[in-house]
């Protein structure tokens, strides 16, 4: 039987312009050792990260986030305190998502949909 690895979901907000966080969010995440899997745009509401460090590398990212202006969830910062916390913690790495919110007062982004026969 094969035993699926968890996956670090954490949430956080921002003011700060869209596509420079998320440029930062990814030099963040490489910067630590981490790498970006993939990642979701939601219009400019939010967008959410996949990736995978080090867990050893958390709390420096954890730090890194607040430097940028993203202030985690309080159920985010009890899991990134309960994992630092772990001494047990060996695993190579662990894969982690990042649901980033952004707070603004920018329009709705609006995409026009062609209209399709049939």
């Amino acid at each position: 039987m094969s035993r699926r690895s968890k996956i670090l979901m954490l949430a956080g907000v921002t003011r700060k312009n869209r596509h420079q966080i998320t440029a930062d969010i990814n030099d963040a995440v490489m910067g630590v050792g981490g790498w970006i899997k993939s990642h979701t745009l939601f219009s400019n509401i939010a967008t959410t990260f996949h990736f995978a460090l080090p867990p050893d590398r958390l709390s420096t990212l954890r730090q890194r986030m607040v430097e940028l202006g993203v202030r985690l969830d309080e159920e985010s910062i009890a899991k990134l305190d309960a994992i630092s916390m772990e001494s047990s913690s060996r695993a190579d790495e662990i894969a982690a998502s990042l649901n980033l919110t952004f707070i603004h007062t920018e329009p709705d982004l609006r995409r026009d949909v062609p209209h399709v026969p049939g």
